[in-house]
């Protein structure tokens, strides 16, 4: 049979054997968690415009917001002048009607 001795040396030569297979299991587990991507977006950082480029930009979209005002302002002339017309010759039509078309007919 096996002394004392023996087992014991058996015992910790087997403690030994699974410390070192725990430290390579963990090994593994930290190479892979360095090799993971990491789980979030990342974003390349841009240098901060000038002062000068802000300002364009700003007088950009004004000048876009202007443009759309007169735009505005002319299709509503436009629009008011087409009706104006349309209303006077409406107009004129049914004066014609009642009055020259009428007399016409009694000749």
């Amino acid at each position: 049979m096996n002394s004392p001795r023996d087992r014991a040396s058996d015992l910790q030569r087997l403690e030994e054997d699974i410390k070192k297979r725990e430290q390579a299991l963990r090994l593994r587990e930290l190479e892979a968690e360095i090799d993971r991507p990491p789980l979030y977006q990342t974003v390349k950082h841009e240098q901060s415009e000038g002062k000068l480029q802000q300002w364009g930009r700003k007088l950009l979209l004004f000048g876009k917001f202007i443009a759309f005002v007169v735009a505005g302002i002319v299709v509503v002339r436009i629009s008011t002048i087409l009706a104006g017309i349309a209303i006077v010759g409406i107009i004129g039509f049914i004066g014609y009607k009642i009055f020259l078309e009428g007399d016409r007919n009694k000749d």
